[in-house]
């Protein structure tokens, strides 16, 4: 996996699953963060100070997690972790949208 992608997608399950752990998140998110640890398959929550190591970690391990992961992220709407994956494509990155090129 491009570290690129790992790092959007890390942080992208860590700021949904800092949101539900702070009871501000809707209750799209909240859903979204239980099946997004049921996918984890974890016996236990990390605490979350480990939280996004460990995320990286299994997303590095298994990208066919992390593409599940995408997909339910692209298909919900969860705020700011949707909108960090909304351009990920399995093998890419869209970093900007548009790009102006000046001639000198």
């Amino acid at each position: 996996m491009e570290p690129v992608i790992l790092a959007t997608l890390t942080s992208a399950v860590t700021v949904l699953a800092s949101e539900v752990g702070k009871g501000i998140a809707s209750e799209a998110c909240k859903s979204a963060w239980g099946k997004i640890k049921s996918l984890f398959n974890w016996s236990a929550e990390p605490k979350e100070a480990e939280l996004s190591a460990e995320i990286a970690k299994a997303l590095q391990a298994n990208e066919a997690l992390a593409q599940q992961i995408v997909k339910l992220l692209q298909s919900q709407s969860t705020g700011t972790a949707s909108k960090l994956v909304e351009t990920i494509n399995a093998e890419k990155v869209v970093v900007a949208d548009k790009i102006d090129t000046v001639n000198m």
